[in-house]
């Protein structure tokens, strides 16, 4: 009984590591993410300023997620936010008020350089709350969830910026990257990632 589980360790000792080809988009090997082309890139990520409370913190996230050091002098790239909260009661006691609450936070992003759009999409993040029978505990609890779903989507969002990223520097010349026109602004569709 114990030759046929020595003889499974063995097999899989000899068999060392295998690695599945995955590769991070910031990272190459031997190098932190910092010294990759997309963290060198990521670090040169202007994050225009977002309206209100919520949006000051976003990109605040934004700015340490994308450049630690702090905001590039010679940006490369320039990332627009616009963002939406909402916020619905999901659960009810007998009585109908309501004991818990999702804060949905939705956020337009555009990501430029140079006047071509590398990035035009949405992210989403729901972050939950109790209504708790005091006031003031339900104004903190919905507060805490604000922050959360900011550092939620300030992540999703960084993620879709170095994937942006990366397939432009795999294939600047793609048709797909196309130039902003003059009299473009945020709410306006400049996608080249959708169907016609």
């Amino acid at each position: 009984m114990l030759w046929p589980r020595l003889l499974l360790v063995a097999m899989l000792a000899g068999l060392g590591p295998v690695g599945c080809g995955f590769r991070a988009i910031h990272a190459t090997a031997g190098s932190t993410a910092d010294d990759s082309p997309v963290g060198v890139d990521l670090a040169r990520v202007r994050v225009d300023p977002i309206s209100n409370r919520v949006g000051q913190q976003v990109r605040n996230a934004l700015v340490q997620r994308l450049s630690p050091r702090g905001e590039p002098a010679d940006p490369l790239y320039n990332l627009q936010v616009e963002l939406t909260e909402s916020t619905t009661d999901v659960g009810y006691r007998k009585d109908g008020y309501a004991t818990l609450g999702n804060l949905t936070l939705i956020a337009t992003i555009r990501l430029q350089r140079e006047g071509v759009f590398l990035l035009s999409e949405s992210a989403t993040t729901v972050a939950s709350f109790d209504y708790l029978g005091p006031r003031y505990a339900s104004v903190v609890m919905e507060r805490d969830a604000r922050e959360r779903a900011a550092t939620q989507i300030a992540d999703d969002i960084r993620g879709r910026v170095a994937a942006a990223i990366e397939r432009y520097q795999a294939n600047p010349n793609d048709p797909r990257f196309r130039r902003r026109s003059k009299g473009w602004s945020l709410g306006d569709d400049p996608s080249p990632f959708t169907q016609p």
